[in-house]
């Protein structure tokens, strides 16, 4: 091809491609492109290249970038001028556009659906970003790209609803759910999204996406979803129907199945079956991989759904990571002591295939071991539940390939600062979005009363919809009486069997890895204050100096026991304030 403009303008000529250089004469040539063999006036390419007023001598100053710009082409004699104005000559194949489109009819006559899968996949890999990406020019990208940018969204929803019906879904929902955020209100996307979570057995999750585009067009437009989306949203509930995207696909044609390549490690554990929610976090986390970030930090206060979100989008991610996912839970908060970094390294390696007999001695030599057996492999490793950024520093790989996420309730800072991790909070589950996990009707006030004295945390909220479900006959509104009072919501909370998904048992946690003196000043400030306080204050609450108590503060906001609104305005976490103002009246940690 000569022309690309899928993507920033380039110029191809004897196999190299080049930009184009000057403002003007590359938005005159993105003009030219954009109506290849059709004639533009010298009006029509003004109205491109100045987006205020054009300068007085307009026509002189167009004839004189037409001069530059065939200095700049290789083809100086494709510029044509002709009685109107000026055209570019644009033979078939030529222009990555016309290409673009010639594809895109050749799937629409396909005779199958792998046809019409291979054919747009290649139309659609063409497009290297936004069309013209590198061209400045008001009109040019409201009045000339629109139609062009249509035609490959449409392309794109044609290629993901036959990938759908092939059954050839690997990857489809975090790309639909990047769609979504991109689109939020291209209806196309949210019935595709739906399906894919739908037929991939996560009828939560999708039902979870139709509550949350619903608040969006109402919130924002004033309306109801459309009709095929208010249909697919039925039938999921029901748990069928006849929408295309939700039927059984056709059982493909017998093929010959080569011999299975050597077994990669596949060591993550199963998310949740019932997940809600965290669109932005997918986006975030989808965007850090895209822009090659080797270690993501996800922190958050106990039972927020850190490792939960990690599972889920590795496994949705599964396919980037061809050599495998490594696993292993630190033991950062739990009844027993933090792994040691050593053991932790012991247990990647023996998921790499090194035998026990063959490990060396020390964290140091375990360290390089580990990181040479991860260079040039593409992998996921999650390492779960980490105390602090010593624990972890010896366990990164240090390999390009290799996407690292941790979690953890301690922030991490060492990492960011010194190792250049990126850091994703994860917050409380949205007010539309925390009563799905009660399995209410989350517009009702009963299901958002329960789901705000869960904190909207998902381990409260799945702890609440166990007991509710084993005792149907107990009414919302004495659920709502009970988790009212602050003794009463801590023995809601606790599943009463030892579980580590106790919430009381997990806080508890939280509160032992504190050093004294912020143990007692966390003590402190969930008895005597529920509301937000300055540093000041919880100095006077504490008897304390300042210096002492914004130490202290700075540490606790650390491991998400506070938070911090603004420079010097916190709050004792919901649920964390509860379980000390129970550890101060027993005056025990």
């Amino acid at each position: 091809m000569r022309y690309q403009i899928l993507g920033p303008l380039l110029v191809e000529h004897e196999q190299q491609t080049r930009s184009v250089t000057g403002g003007k004469v590359r938005t005159m040539l993105a003009a030219l492109l954009l109506h290849a063999n059709q004639q533009l006036s010298v009006a029509q390419l003004a109205q491109r290249m100045w987006s205020g007023d054009a300068p007085h001598s307009l026509r002189r100053v167009v004839q004189t970038n037409i001069v530059r710009l065939r200095h700049e082409l290789p083809w100086p004699g494709s510029v044509v001028t002709g009685p109107a104005g000026y055209s570019l000559s644009v033979e078939p194949g030529e222009l990555d556009m016309h290409v673009f489109d010639r594809l895109v009819d050749e799937a629409s006559a396909a005779p199958g659906p792998a046809d019409q899968a291979r054919l747009l996949r290649e139309a659609l890999g063409l497009w290297r970003g936004p069309a013209c990406a590198d061209v400045a020019s008001p009109w040019l990208h409201e009045m000339d790209l629109p139609a062009l940018n249509e035609r490959r969204l449409l392309a794109l929803e044609r290629r993901i609803e036959v990938d759908l019906r092939l059954h050839q879904a690997d990857g489809l929902v975090p790309e639909l759910r990047r769609l979504t955020m991109e689109h939020p209100f291209r209806e196309r996307f949210w019935v595709q999204l739906m399906a894919a979570l739908y037929r991939q057995g996560r009828q939560a999750e999708a039902l979870s996406a139709y509550q949350t585009l619903s608040h969006r067009f109402i919130d924002v437009l004033g309306v109801e979803p459309g009709e095929e989306l208010r249909e697919v949203h039925q039938q999921i509930l029901r748990g069928s129907g006849h929408h295309p995207l939700l039927s059984p696909a056709a059982a493909p044609a017998p093929v010959h199945v080569a011999p299975a390549p050597p077994a990669v490690p596949r060591m993550l554990p199963a998310g949740p079956p019932h997940f809600v929610g965290r669109a932005e976090e997918f986006a975030t986390l989808d965007w850090h991989r895209d822009e090659e970030a080797g270690v993501v930090v996800l922190d958050g206060p106990a039972g927020i759904g850190k490792s939960a979100l990690a599972l889920r989008w590795l496994h949705d991610n599964a396919a980037d990571f061809a050599d495998g996912q490594l696993y292993v839970d630190l033991r950062g908060y739990a009844d027993e002591p933090p792994l040691e970094p050593a053991d932790a390294l012991a247990t990647l390696l023996g998921d790499l295939g090194v035998a026990e007999a063959e490990l060396p001695c020390g964290v140091a030599a375990r360290a390089q071991l580990f990181r040479t057996l991860t260079a040039d492999r593409r992998l996921a490793v999650l390492l779960d539940n980490a105390l602090d950024a010593e624990q972890v520093r010896p366990l990164l790989p240090g390999a390009a390939g290799v996407v690292v996420v941790i979690t953890s309730r301690n922030q991490l800072r060492g990492l960011v600062v010194h190792d250049g991790a990126v850091r994703v909070t994860v917050p409380r589950l949205e007010p539309a979005e925390a009563p799905v996990l009660l399995g209410m009707n989350p517009r009702t006030e009963e299901a958002a009363r329960l789901a705000e004295l869960c904190d909207r945390t998902p381990l409260a909220l799945r702890i609440l919809a166990e007991r509710m479900a084993r005792l149907p006959h107990v009414s919302p509104a004495s659920w709502i009486a009970e988790l009212s009072g602050e003794a009463g919501r801590l023995a809601a909370l606790d599943a009463g069997d030892g579980a580590s998904g106790d919430l009381p048992r997990s806080l508890s946690w939280s509160y032992r890895r504190l050093d004294p003196d912020a143990a007692e000043l966390m003590r402190c400030l969930s008895a005597h204050t529920t509301r937000a306080f300055t540093t000041e204050q919880a100095a006077g609450v504490a008897t304390l100096p300042i210096p002492a108590v914004r130490q202290q503060l700075d540490r606790l906001v650390g491991v998400h026991l506070v938070e911090q609104l603004n420079h010097d305005l916190y709050r004792v976490s919901l649920l964390a304030g509860l379980y000390g103002r129970h550890c101060a009246i027993g005056s025990v940690l």
